[in-house]
């Protein structure tokens, strides 16, 4: 009787297990058609464990994996569903890419178009070959950039995380959020118009007529964020390219003077760019320091600034990285840190700067006629070789005087030029444009030359 009683309940379960589960299978479909894949998981999972061969099963456990996050438990689920399923070689594609392995996702993807007999997902797939083969080939050099800090910060407000030294130029934001660069001259600013990038020189007190840069820079749909170097010609900005990463990319271009163009721009790379928005690459050479902002794991209109390093010679990653390695540096999840340069800010240099308008008022009162005239601080001016102590210093020295003599050249040809330019027709004028900014491109070369001899022969002096 008792035995009886058991093969019952026995027969009873068995019986009623196959309704059940046919309900839970319907409720896993039911949450998976409806988008709800993390809800649909845990039901999925329990079919699965219970039906292993079962390549539906298989398949759902992968989609709701993916569609999760979880895209390196999935990967071995679509494996062993790519001959049913083909479109399991779109989504492997998909997680490879999530990962950044895009070697992986190359072939994936690929194997994708190969093996499906539909069209709908191939313009999409051509789209992400071609930012994977971008990613493949920028991780193979991957900048060592030094992160010092970063601030997260609303947009509205980004340039409140440039506290920029007069050397490095100013920046300001219009309402629409568009940046202008102005040089530390104060003679040359570049700004965005109708999406272009435009540049603008000053001559005299006017501003000269705008005009587009060359089509090796405007390369995209959309350029913003310039800055350009104290070098006068190289210049970093954002753009939104189809050869991008995604979203804004930081390019740099350099002028050529003796094309009076500028050449072809180049994407700066990882992990500077990004598959999210990455613009407004700036460097201040005289703190040591850089600037780019980014949206990467940001939210709403918040943007995150970092600061590193500067270094005139980036290094780069190592290849013996392994690939994990160089791809979690290339995200910025990994990075080398470093602390802010120590800069030694004279206070006495606008003293010193104030004391030689008066020095040499002074000495010009008396028609003092020599061959050296340096400020060495206001108690000290040199107005002989024999007075420097220092042998570098007066090495130096007479380069100073040489650019010092060749700017004054300069600026008397620009005075003149500058007057011929206003005195003739608009059709002579279109000649005279291009040799007057490369003598307003001289000048502040040979400026910028003197600034850093003078600071330094006062240090070797002092």
């Amino acid at each position: 009787m008792k035995i009886f009683t058991k093969l019952t309940i026995v027969c009873l379960f068995v019986l009623s297990a196959g309704p059940m589960m046919a309900q839970t299978a319907k409720q896993a479909n039911q949450l998976f058609e409806a988008g709800k894949y993390a809800e649909a998981l845990p039901i999925y999972e329990k079919l699965y464990s219970g039906n292993p061969k079962n390549l539906l099963y298989t398949y759902r456990v992968a989609r709701c994996r993916q569609e999760s996050g979880r895209y390196a438990e999935a990967l071995p689920l679509f494996e062993q569903t790519e001959q049913k399923y083909p479109l399991s070689y779109f989504y492997e594609g998909e997680c490879f890419q999530a990962l950044w392995k895009p070697d992986d996702a190359i072939a994936a993807y690929r194997m994708y178009i190969t093996e499906s007999t539909s069209s709908d997902r191939i313009d999409y797939v051509q789209e992400q070959i071609s930012i994977a083969e971008t990613r493949s080939r920028y991780l193979h050099r991957v900048t060592d950039v030094k992160i010092i800090d970063s601030v997260y910060i609303s947009k509205s407000d980004l340039l409140q995380a440039y506290p920029l030294s007069k050397d490095a130029g100013t920046l300001t934001q219009s309402v629409d959020g568009t940046v202008t660069y102005t040089n530390q001259r104060g003679d040359k600013r570049f700004f965005p118009q109708n999406n272009q990038l435009q540049q603008q020189s000053r001559l005299l007190n006017e501003w000269e007529r705008q005009e587009n840069l060359p089509s090796t820079v405007n390369r995209g749909s959309n350029q913003d964020y310039p800055f350009c170097m104290s070098d006068g010609t190289t210049l970093y900005y954002a753009s939104q390219s189809d050869d991008g990463m995604g979203g804004w990319d930081i390019y740099m271009t350099r002028f050529n003077p003796a094309t009076n163009t500028y050449a072809a721009a180049e994407n700066i790379g990882f992990p500077f760019n990004s598959a999210g928005n990455d613009y407004l690459y700036v460097i201040d050479e005289q703190m040591g320091v850089g600037y780019f902002a980014t949206d990467r794991n940001c939210s709403g209109d918040q943007v995150c600034v970092y600061t590193f390093l500067y270094e005139e010679k980036p290094a780069y990653l190592p290849l013996s990285m392994s690939g994990e390695q160089l791809s979690s540096f290339a995200q910025l999840k990994q990075y080398h840190r470093a602390e802010r340069p120590v800069v030694e800010i004279v206070e006495e240099e606008e003293t010193v700067t104030q004391e030689t308008a008066k020095v040499e008022n002074k000495a010009k009162q008396k028609n003092v006629e020599s061959s050296v005239f340096f400020i060495v601080d206001s108690k000290t001016v040199y107005t002989k070789l024999k007075d420097f102590q220092n042998y570098d210093a007066k090495k130096l020295y007479k380069q100073y005087a040489g650019w010092q003599k060749e700017l004054t050249e300069t600026n008397e040809k620009l005075v003149q030029s500058r007057k011929s330019y206003f005195e003739a027709s608009p059709r002579k004028r279109l000649t005279m444009t291009t040799p007057i900014l490369e003598l307003e491109k001289r000048r502040s070369e040979l400026q910028t030359q003197i600034d850093k001899a003078a600071k330094k022969i006062r240090k070797l002096e002092k």
